[in-house]
């Protein structure tokens, strides 16, 4: 039973995160994210509902593996990079597609890189299963980075909304 109870709190926590990224996301979507001046190699629009449930479906089974493998009181600085991380990504997706403040998001983005690493660092102590199912989200994430500073470079630092 400890074991389901582990698996819906990593499903709860990363669903959380997901839907208020997929809010705020969806509203640039909606409003100015279309008209950016966009750096070569950004995927287009339809590529992002692929990769995203890919992501976090692997977030999900790794921090269930570190749960489920490690008492709680050893897994503290993991847990914690790894729900620091989640938050990170909440304050991207708003400061981006919300906001439209693109240098505060390349900030937080660079923010989010260092805490993944970090996470899946520490996840290795524990798992390397768990660890390499992480390298997906940290790819995508550098890549997310270059998008984003990209689109500083091609459209300024704020729009005006």
């Amino acid at each position: 039973m400890k074991s389901v109870i582990k698996f819906i709190w990593s499903f709860f926590i990363v669903g959380l995160a997901a839907y208020f990224c997929s809010i705020f996301s969806r509203y640039g979507v909606d409003t100015f994210y279309g008209a950016l001046q966009k750096p070569a190699l950004t995927p287009p629009n339809q590529v992002f509902p692929i990769v995203w449930p890919i992501l976090y479906a692997l977030m999900i089974i790794s921090y269930y593996i570190i749960l489920k493998t490690v008492p709680f009181a050893k897994i503290k600085r993991a847990a914690a990079l790894f729900l620091g991380q989640l938050v990170l990504q909440v304050i991207w997706s708003w400061a981006f597609f919300y906001q439209a403040y693109f240098a505060y998001a390349g900030i937080v983005i660079i923010l989010m890189i260092i805490t993944v690493y970090l996470m899946i660092k520490e996840f290795a102590v524990y798992s390397k299963t768990a660890a390499y199912m992480q390298y997906p989200y940290l790819i995508w994430l550098l890549f997310a980075a270059y998008m984003n500073f990209g689109i500083i470079y091609l459209n300024g630092n704020a729009l005006n909304l």
